[in-house]
C-alpha cells in the first residue's frame, strides 16, 4: 500500500474541491494510504508535527505549500504541485490554472452584456493575476477595445486595510458607467463589493463585479450574492491522483495537467443587462427565456415586433455579434453543462433541446467547441 503526502490548503472550496477529486480516485483506483496535511496552528515550522512528519517516508506527494517548496523540490519522491508560478517547479509535474483563459472567460462575459466600461482588480505581485488581466485586456481588443480604456486597481499585497477600501472607493468614483468588473478571485470581489457600497455605486446597476473559484459560501453570503467563474478542481484532483499513480510506478514522465474554467455562476452582482436599446434588451431577455428551444432569428424578430434585418443590424451595432451567435453560445454553454454534471445520453440531451437528431448536435457543438460532445465529457467530466 503506497503512502501519499497531501499538503493543501482547504480553507477555501478549490482545495476542497481538489480533495474531493483526488478521494474519488483513490475511492475507485487505489489502495493509498493517504495523510492530508493538519492546520496551520498544528502544522507550522516550529511544530512537533511538522519535524515528525518527513517527506522521505512517503511514497508520493501531492503539493500546494509555499512555506515548504524548496523541501518539497529537493526530494526525489515522485511528487505533483500545485502551483501557478510554474516557473518554480521546472522538471515537476505541475498543476496551474489557465489564467489567460479565466480572463477570456469574463471578457466574453461582459461584452455579452452589452457593457463598453470596463475594470480589473488584482494583485501585482502575483503571476497568476496578471495572467487574467491579460486575457482579459486581449479578449476585450479584439473586440475593439483598448487597454487604456480598462480600469486598472492593482495591489501589491494580498492585505485588506480601511485605508485601501476607501482609496478604491474614490478610484471606483472616477470610472465610467455602466461598469463590468473583473476581479482576479472571489476574495477580492467580496472586497469590492465593499468598496461600492462606500463609493455608492449600486451593484449591479452601475457596477456589475464578477470573481473567480465559486467558493459558494463566499458567493452566497456576499451581498449581493456574487457571480463567479468556476474552474474545474475537482476533476484536476482526479487527473493529478491518477498521475502521480503512474509516477509512482514509473509508467509516466512529467507533465502540466491544466485547470479549466468550466462555467459562470451568475448571481446578483451581475445580474443586468447594460444595454439600454428596448429592443435589444427584449431580444436577451426572449433569447435567454427560450435557447433550449430551437429558435431561430426569425422568432426573435417577431417577437421584438421588428424585420430580421432590423435586428441583426441592432446586434452587430450594440453587441458586435450576430443574434445566432448569442443563441449558439447559450446552447453550447448549456450542453457542456449537462455533458459534464449528468450522465445522459447525447441523443437525451439532443432531444431536450430539440436538434433533430443526436448527429446534428454532435455536429453543432463540434463546430463551436473543436471537439465531439463525447471528447468533450471524457477530457473534461467532474468525475463521480
Amino acid at each position: 500500500m503506497k503512502k501519499i503526502l497531501i499538503t493543501i490548503d482547504t480553507s477555501r472550496a478549490s482545495g476542497r474541491k481538489f480533495l474531493a477529486g483526488v478521494e474519488r480516485y483513490c475511492s475507485n483506483y487505489s489502495d493509498w494510504q493517504v495523510l492530508v496535511n493538519p492546520p496551520a496552528y498544528i502544522n507550522s515550522p516550529k511544530s512537533a508535527y511538522s519535524s515528525a512528519v518527513g517527506v522521505k517516508d512517503f511514497d508520493g506527494l501531492l503539493i500546494y505549500d509555499p512555506s515548504r517548496l524548496s523541501e518539497f523540490l529537493g526530494s526525489r519522491v515522485p511528487k505533483v504541485i500545485l502551483d501557478t508560478q510554474i516557473e518554480y517547479a521546472k522538471g515537476e509535474s505541475t498543476i496551474v490554472v489557465s489564467s489567460f483563459e479565466v480572463g477570456r472567460t469574463a471578457a466574453d462575459y461582459f461584452i455579452g452584456k452589452g457593457f463598453q466600461n470596463f475594470a480589473y482588480c488584482g494583485f501585482s505581485e502575483l503571476p497568476w493575476s496578471g495572467k487574467r488581466f491579460e486575457g482579459f485586456c486581449k479578449t476585450l481588443a479584439s473586440n475593439g477595445i483598448s487597454e487604456d480604456k480598462i480600469g486598472l486597481k492593482d495591489f501589491q499585497q494580498c492585505h485588506f486595510f480601511p485605508e485601501e477600501i476607501r482609496q478604491t472607493a474614490e478610484w471606483l468614483k472616477g470610472l465610467p458607467r455602466p461598469l463590468g468588473i473583473f476581479t482576479c478571485n472571489d476574495d477580492r470581489a467580496v472586497y469590492i463589493l465593499e468598496a461600492c457600497k462606500i463609493a455608492g455605486l449600486e451593484v449591479p446597476e452601475e457596477a456589475a463585479v464578477l470573481g473567480v473559484d465559486n467558493d459558494e459560501l463566499v458567493c452566497r453570503l456576499s451581498s449581493p450574492s456574487l457571480s463567479s467563474i468556476e474552474l474545474n478542481f475537482e476533476n484536476a484532483g482526479f487527473k493529478a491522483a491518477g498521475h502521480l499513480e503512474e509516477l509512482t510506478e514509473g509508467r509516466s514522465k512529467t507533465k502540466v495537467i491544466e485547470i479549466t474554467p468550466v462555467e459562470i455562476i451568475e448571481r446578483q452582482s451581475t445580474d443586468v443587462f447594460a444595454i439600454k436599446n428596448p429592443c435589444i434588451q427584449k431580444a436577451m431577455i426572449y433569447i435567454r427565456q427560450n435557447f433550449k428551444k430551437a429558435i431561430t432569428v426569425q422568432d426573435v424578430a417577431e417577437q421584438c415586433c421588428v424585420s430580421r434585418r432590423t435586428i441583426e443590424r441592432l446586434f452587430r451595432k450594440h453587441l458586435n455579434k450576430s443574434v445566432k451567435h448569442e443563441i449558439r453560445k447559450l446552447r453550447i454553454e448549456l450542453i457542456k453543462k449537462k455533458l459534464l454534471y449528468t450522465d445522459l445520453p447525447v441523443s437525451r440531451i439532443a432531444e431536450d433541446l430539440e436538434f433533430c437528431e443526436p448527429d446534428h448536435l454532435s455536429r453543432y457543438f463540434k463546430k463551436a467547441a473543436g471537439e465531439t460532445p463525447a471528447n468533450f465529457r471524457k477530457n473534461n467530466k467532474q468525475f463521480s
